[in-house]
């Protein structure tokens, strides 16, 4: 008797020199960048607003949450990827989208990446390559969780 693996899709993108991993499922979109609004008493992983088709999106600079390094690749190359998870919609800065993969289940294991913040606890074996899993809902809950800690460090609340 054998036991089918499901069969996943998703996208890589740069962040610095990182490559991390997107689950399709999680993308609506990729757009080329468009100006933000900033937004005052927020935590600097939180890049703005932007307005696509009528709704307003935060901005999540993924460099900062990733502590990136220097890009090799040039504002051509920047693109937003719009992402949901848990009926929360995001734009994610990334510095380029490189390319599709699809794996298998038994392919994915626990991540061994160094990672406080939680928002990468799976990862990949491809073709000789390990690709860190990006969890789109622990990162917007990550970076809400951030703007919540900033406000209050300064006496600010959503309640006075």
């Amino acid at each position: 008797m054998t036991i089918d693996s499901e069969e996943y899709s998703g996208i890589s993108v740069f962040v610095g020199a990182h490559e991390v991993g997107l689950l399709i499922k999680d993308i609506q979109e990729i757009i080329e960048p468009v100006s933000t609004f900033p937004v005052p008493v927020t935590d600097s992983s939180l890049e703005g607003l932007i307005s696509l088709r009528g709704s307003v999106l935060p901005v999540i600079a993924l460099k900062l949450i990733l502590h990136a390094s220097q890009s090799p690749f040039t504002n051509k190359d920047k693109k937003y990827v719009i992402c949901a998870a848990d009926s929360k919609i995001a734009a994610l800065d990334v510095d380029a989208v490189g390319d599709t993969f699809t794996f298998d289940s038994n392919q994915l294991s626990d991540s061994n990446y160094d990672d406080q913040t939680g928002i990468i606890t799976k990862q990949v074996e491809l073709s000789g390559k390990t690709l860190q899993i990006l969890n789109v809902s622990e990162l917007i809950q990550l970076t809400s969780g951030l703007n919540k800690t900033t406000r209050e460090a300064i006496g600010y609340s959503l309640t006075n």
